[in-house]
């Protein structure tokens, strides 16, 4: 039975329950969400969602799990890091996909949800029979959606980050003028896929509110690179073209000073500020007749960064910061990972949450950065162990343990809890 949004209606028509504890009145309680995907776009789209208070069943291989759960090289208890990362929130059923009593488990699922989620390569859905016009016709009203890396034709193309930011050209833009292309430290090709997937399932089960229909969504990692140059690629395309990257690790299409300056024992940021600021703080009187305007400090750019920066290399980061923020310059120091943990302007004390996961303990997991009526989004449940919610989630489709324990002794589900 299709369930609407805010209530989920059972195969006798009876409400369902959310799985997820703690997440009533959040403001997705009530939406069920299937999720197929693996690694980072899909899964954290929807632990978004998760976070938001949606029941996302995390659909999983059923020998081993999502291939997220061998990604990155650092392991919690056994555990990948990086999966623990991205799937709180969230309950685990291992269903074998390939046979037919797991494909018509996976039909009952899709016939009750509110939102598919899958980044299969096009070929992988369809031969399984939960491709878009499959599942359209079995839940008119469920939000479909599909991720990959290139999108269009090219969709069946194996994408990943480190080749999106390359195909992009964000490369390019990240870096100094003489080095090499440089990839961002964090994956953002996939979180801002994963962002802006997450944005529109909440606007489709808003318009499904009043057509009582879904949608079907589709985002690419190449895509979602292009939309974060917005402005870049806008300047470049419309201007002359002529724009070149920084001596100063920077964006290409800033005037100086903005960028990264070595200090004596680390590096310091400076943003957009007055030449007039900087010449004060820095006791250069002449630097903003030298360059009094935005057209005059990009001109002159490789000038105006080698003079700040030779003035600021002798000073350690807190004597840089202390004159710099005295005289309105806005600057940050560049923090590792632990000097951010201990820094109070970031306030990393409030921005993660310890959760104990069973069999390994104590997890530090960083809050979602969304409040509700002033109140951070909770942590209601660590990442799932394999499997871990198979029986539960068979029992709200009306199987009782007998059935799940024929269904584990056929291969066909995993039950419970194991790594």
């Amino acid at each position: 039975m299709i369930s609407q949004y805010g209530t989920l209606a059972g195969a006798d028509g009876a409400p369902d329950t959310n799985g997820a504890p703690g997440s009533d009145g959040l403001p997705l309680h009530g939406v069920r969400v299937l999720d197929l995907s693996h690694m980072m776009q899909g899964p954290w789209a929807t632990e978004m969602l998760a976070d938001l208070g949606a029941d996302v069943i995390k659909v999983e291989h059923v020998r081993g799990g999502e291939r997220g759960r061998e990604s990155g090289t650092t392991r919690i208890g056994g555990h990948s890091a990086f999966y623990l990362a991205m799937n709180r929130n969230k309950r685990s059923l291992a269903l074998d996909l390939k046979s037919e009593a797991g494909i018509a488990i996976a039909r009952d699922l899709v016939a009750r949800a509110d939102v598919l989620v899958q980044n299969f390569r096009p070929g992988v859905i369809g031969r399984l029979g939960l491709g878009w016009d499959e599942v359209h016709a079995l839940n008119p009203g469920l939000v479909y959606c599909s991720g990959s890396g290139y999108g269009g034709d090219e969709a069946d193309r194996p994408g990943q980050d480190l080749l999106a930011q390359a195909r992009s050209g964000a490369m390019w833009l990240t870096g100094q003028h003489g080095g090499p292309p440089s990839p961002a430290g964090p994956f953002i090709a996939d979180a801002h896929a994963a962002s802006m997937l997450a944005l529109g399932v909440c606007a489709a089960l808003f318009e499904r509110t009043r057509t009582g229909v879904g949608r079907h969504l589709e985002i690419d990692l190449v895509g979602s690179m292009l939309h974060q140059m917005t402005q870049e690629l806008v300047s470049h395309h419309n201007g002359d073209r002529s724009s070149r990257r920084s001596p100063s690790p920077s964006n290409p299409f800033m005037e100086g000073p903005y960028g990264v300056y070595a200090t004596s024992d680390g590096w310091i940021a400076i943003s957009m500020c007055p030449t007039a600021d900087l010449a004060r703080a820095l006791g250069l009187p002449d630097l903003h007749e030298r360059f009094p305007d935005k057209a005059a400090a990009l001109e002159g750019r490789d000038d105006l960064v080698a003079e700040v920066g030779a003035l600021l290399a002798p000073r350690t980061t807190a004597e840089a910061l202390a004159v710099l923020e005295a005289n309105g310059v806005w600057c940050a120091p560049v923090n590792d990972l632990d000097t951010m943990a201990t820094d109070p302007v970031v306030g990393w004390a409030g921005r993660h949450a310890r959760v104990t996961h069973p069999g390994i303990g104590p997890v530090d997991l960083v809050l979602n950065p969304l409040s509700v009526d002033g109140h951070r989004l909770p942590v209601r449940r660590p990442a799932p162990r394999h499997g871990e919610h198979s029986a539960e989630v068979l029992a709200e489709l009306g199987l009782d343990a007998g059935d799940a324990e024929r269904l584990a002794r056929d291969g066909i589900v995993h039950l419970g809890g194991a790594a």
